[in-house]
């Protein structure tokens, strides 16, 4: 058996809307990968009104391995990244954005990593809309780190699909993703709930910060904030079994309990919860444990 026989399939999952701007180079990086065994870039674009579906069309004509497909109407990107993933082959999935710049050894670092893990993830670069560096990572905000715990995602959205590589079983057991909390977030979650999410102490992402993906339109007011992440916690309850984690599942009804209302009542009870679980629910926050202990103090008042 050759070598490249003997390397494990793996596909791409990228989606697109509006993003002739940054394509080419995103496209670009994944062709330059030096793992040999990637057969299929599967693009799914949700109704762009510029040239993406073109660009998209031009390089599958150039490269094989590249498969398009346009939706009928604008999902959003999180039932297209569900879309995109379920017309993807292989055991093994890369999440893939449009304006990003990938290192040449992302895939192979990825796939290296995750054995028999459901999810790995990576540190990532940022960089300018000319792709110039800015100096800052990820891991300068964060404590990037492996995890095996729902809670270290109830309420921060640490692990940025770009950095991630999942497995089909993860896919498959996390399917229909829920519209009330970003995709990469549930599967994060859903992945600490049948395995170790792993992690690759390297940057192995260029992410680009632009006018499109830096602005998010009208900022929530209070009231909203409290309703998504109430409606979130409840989601994340609800799909945690208690016949192995009670524990966890109890700590979520109550995060959610405390976000039903702002009554002075709940906002003890989110103290306490914060305070009960502050290590497995503050693990990816940068902080020590006294900033942690008087960060859990301040949910009486913050709300997130």
């Amino acid at each position: 058996m050759s070598e490249k026989k003997a390397m494990k399939k793996v596909s791409i999952a990228l989606c697109t809307f509006n993003g002739e701007k940054y394509l080419k180079e995103q496209l670009d990086s994944i062709l330059q990968q030096d793992y040999e065994a990637i057969d299929e870039i599967v693009c799914v674009d949700d109704c762009s009104t510029d040239s993406t579906w073109q660009i998209l069309t031009d390089y599958s004509l150039l490269h094989p391995t590249i498969k398009i497909f346009k939706n009928t109407e604008n999902i959003g990107y999180i039932k297209n990244f569900e879309k995109a993933i379920a017309l993807t082959t292989n055991e093994f999935i890369a999440l893939s954005d449009q304006d990003d710049i990938w290192h040449p050894s992302k895939v192979r670092k990825l796939i290296h990593a995750i054995k028999q893990k459901p999810m790995v993830y990576s540190d990532n670069e940022y960089v300018d809309e000319n792709a110039n560096p800015l100096n800052r990572f990820s891991s300068d905000f964060r404590h990037l780190a492996k995890s095996n715990n729902c809670l270290n995602f109830s309420f921060f959205n640490v692990i940025s699909g770009h950095t991630a590589m999942i497995n089909r079983s993860l896919f498959e057991l996390s399917k229909p993703f829920p519209t009330d909390l970003p995709f990469d977030n549930w599967l994060a979650f859903r992945a600490s709930l049948i395995g170790q999410v792993g992690y690759v102490n390297e940057s192995l992402v260029r992410y680009r910060q632009h006018a499109n993906n830096t602005l998010s339109g009208k900022a929530e007011t209070e009231a909203e904030r409290i309703r998504n992440t109430y409606k979130r916690l409840k989601c994340l309850a609800a799909h945690t079994p208690a016949a192995k984690f009670l524990r966890e599942k109890k700590a979520l009804e109550a995060l959610a309990k405390s976000y039903h209302d702002r009554s002075f009542g709940n906002r003890q009870r989110r103290v306490g919860v914060f305070l009960k679980f502050n290590k497995e629910i503050l693990h990816f926050r940068k902080r020590n444990k006294l900033s942690k202990f008087i960060y859990s103090f301040k949910m009486f008042w913050k709300y997130i």
